[in-house]
């Protein structure tokens, strides 16, 4: 499986809720906070459009948002 990031920031309920889906599911991922990793937002950006988070990503696939259905559908 690819390795899953997931685009967060200190503040943001949605990515908690992102995080604790992915933890009770026993996947890891990579926790990347756009706050203080300019580089890691700019490319979220590059990738989504936009600047809102949590935005999951897989290999080319992104989600964002917490929508668990699309979740579960790059997982898998």
């Amino acid at each position: 499986m690819e390795e899953i990031t997931v685009y967060t920031t200190p503040t943001c309920p949605w990515c908690s809720k992102v995080k604790s889906y992915l933890k009770n599911k026993g996947i890891t991922y990579h926790e990347v906070d756009v706050v203080t990793d300019s580089q890691s937002a700019e490319r979220m950006v590059e990738l989504t459009g936009q600047r809102s988070v949590p935005v999951i990503t897989q290999g080319d696939r992104y989600i964002v948002g917490f929508d668990p259905d699309r979740i579960d559908s790059i997982l898998h």
